[in-house]
């Protein structure tokens, strides 16, 4: 038999490569909502070069060092890394390494003024501040409008300063915006010292960022706001975190329930801690499963003895004197069907309730956005049953005219990379509304690497994860003391030489392949093979002449097992098989593979 797999049915179609796929072949790049090059920047940590990663990294999105500490990692579950050893590459712990360790601040030039018009932002957070970098680039004066006396938003009156000292801040978001020739107004609160139909007249387009800060209300299982709720000790968690991280006053008792289990709640829980809280509770409606934070959040809240009660509702908030908090009662749940965010519904077992004795409760079930100042009626904005403004999510823009909208402050309560990733997209829609037209894309290169390892070192496979190094337990109990100190430069460089570089790819050359299998041999997770062309879906263009053939072959790549080993590139016989770099930039550069080198370490 010619073809050997002659009986066996088409599987496999020929697709002509496109960016879209090298890109898309990233897949932490993919997961990224900024888009940020992950490879690249691996590997030129991999070779201690700190001051490149940070410069990367910064390009795409604004605040690497903030991120390097608080980002949600939306990259590292479909890292590939995950599927040989199920730990993916350290991608935003190796980030701060990058902020850590370079050896300079990188103050940023300020970008020439080429446009004559101007542009507002309201609102200086990660979306707000993302925005307007990437508009002062494009040579836009832009000036924003920040109700707090710093920059950052969030990061500054939403996160512990535990997690992320203030200097980051100061220097990624104060500094940066100053370097870059962002003009910021701040502590203006818009709807009070100055109106969004002010803004409308005096500029050529305005962007609202103002993010999502409203706590939602205290209510149980019937959705109402429950008995208790208006006590003393009871303090909202959005609020708690401001009033702590701004150095106001705030109570926090000796015995604390937390309400929730999203990043709010594992901030609030484990800065009661730090607050002199003897006893902290974690009271979640749901099951561990559907939590919104993340398995080291409450790895870490765990070891700092805080305990979890998953399946549990508030019905009410008990007091003694009828002015403070002296208890809560409970009720189980069991998970029912699906609700509207795909999430199994709580729903309560009769007979089972009980008490907790607390002194402080601490809702944390998300935020939504405060619209009071909008002035929509005057706008005629078109809005949602919740006040906030529709958007025509191709432009980012309201139904009114050069007044766009997103971050958090339309999409709802999410992460910082989220919304830098809208900023940036929001830019590009103000701009090409303003008449500017798109950085065109780059054609797609492919660059033969003769040093095909490209910053891998042999046992790369074998290097094991390492947790981020943090303070020893007795050492946690400080409200301003960083609680992770991260990796050295050592860790950080053997961290990095896991990564699998998934921007390389194995090219075979057909016209001097001899079908030797050789290659298939020697590929340690068989992601080579050998298939007879009629097992290629049939009028596939690509194998147009191969319809008349008696007999042939293809060299199937799986790119999912790939692990850039070369190993098939040493035993190839003719030389047939090389290692492709592909280098690309699509409009804007909001997808990028970058043009560095990066040469192999000995």
């Amino acid at each position: 038999m010619i073809d050997p797999d002659s009986e066996l049915e088409a599987r496999y179609r020929s697709v002509t490569v496109t960016p879209d796929w090298y890109q898309t072949n990233i897949p932490c790049q993919v997961g990224c909502p900024a888009h940020t090059d992950v490879s690249t920047y691996i590997g030129l940590i991999s070779q201690a070069r700190f001051d490149e990663a940070y410069l990367l990294n910064r390009k795409a999105n604004v605040v690497p060092g903030v991120l390097g500490r608080t980002c949600a990692k939306p990259c590292e579950p479909v890292c590939r890394r995950n599927k040989i050893d199920g730990k993916p590459i350290a991608i935003c712990w190796l980030k701060r390494a990058a902020a850590d360790h370079r050896e300079y601040r990188h103050h940023a030039e300020c970008p020439p003024v080429t446009k004559d018009k101007k542009v507002a932002v309201v609102g200086a957070g990660s979306s707000g501040m993302a925005c307007a970098r990437d508009l002062r680039e494009m040579g836009y004066p832009v000036t924003i409008y920040e109700q707090y006396p710093t920059a950052g938003g969030v990061m500054v009156n939403g996160i512990p300063v535990w997690r992320l000292p203030r200097y980051v801040t100061t220097e990624e978001c104060d500094e940066y915006m100053a370097d870059i020739g962002v003009e910021i107004k701040y502590n203006t609160r818009v709807g009070r010292d100055v109106q969004v139909t002010d803004l409308l007249k005096e500029y050529d387009a305005v962007y609202l960022a103002a993010g999502c800060y409203v706590p939602n209300a205290l209510t149980g299982p019937d959705n109402k706001v429950i008995k208790g709720a208006d006590l003393r000790g009871v303090e909202d968690g959005i609020r708690l975190l401001e009033k702590t991280n701004y150095g106001e006053p705030g109570f926090i008792g000796k015995k604390v329930a937390v309400l929730g289990s999203g990043f709010t709640a594992m901030d609030c829980c484990r800065t009661a801690i730090r607050f002199g809280a003897e006893k902290v509770y974690i009271m979640y409606r749901r099951s561990k499963e559907e939590a919104g934070s993340d398995e080291y959040e409450v790895d870490e809240a765990v070891f700092e003895s805080v305990e979890f009660n998953y399946l549990v509702t508030q019905l009410e908030v008990t007091t003694e004197d009828g002015i403070h908090v002296n208890g809560m009662r409970f009720i189980r749940n069991k998970l029912g069907d699906p609700d509207a965010s795909g999430r199994r519904r709580p729903v309560p077992i009769p007979g089972t309730e009980f008490s907790i004795d607390v002194d402080t409760v601490i809702p944390a079930f998300g935020q939504y956005s405060d619209v009071s100042w909008l002035q929509a009626e005057e706008l005629g904005l078109e809005v949602n049953k919740w006040g906030v403004p529709l958007l025509d999510m191709d432009t980012w823009m309201t139904n009114h005219p050069g007044l766009f909208a997103g971050g958090d402050f339309t999409q709802g309560a999410r992460n910082l990379i989220s919304a830098i990733g809208d900023g940036r997209d929001v830019a590009a829609a103000i701009n090409r509304y303003l008449g500017g037209v798109d950085k065109p894309a780059e054609p797609a290169e492919e660059v033969e690497l003769p040093d095909y390892r490209r910053g891998m070192v042999d046992d790369y496979e074998s290097i094991p994860h390492q947790m981020l190094p943090s303070l020893a337990l007795k050492d946690r109990y400080s409200h301003t003391r960083e609680t992770e100190t991260g990796y050295t430069p050592e860790q950080a460089v053997i961290q990095a030489r896991r990564c699998l570089q998934c921007q390389l790819n194995i090219m075979i050359d057909p016209s001097i392949c001899i079908l030797c299998s050789g290659c298939v041999d020697i590929c340690p997770y068989d992601c080579i093979s050998m298939e007879g062309l009629s097992r290629v879906v049939k009028a596939d263009p690509l194998h147009e002449d191969a319809g008349s053939w008696q007999g042939g072959a293809d060299m199937i790549i799986d790119e999912e097992k790939c692990i850039r080993c070369g190993l098939c590139i040493v035993r190839c016989p003719t030389d047939a098989i090389s290692m492709v770099q592909f280098e690309v930039a699509s409009p804007n550069s909001r997808w990028t593979v970058s043009k560095i080198p990066v040469i192999n370490v000995n």
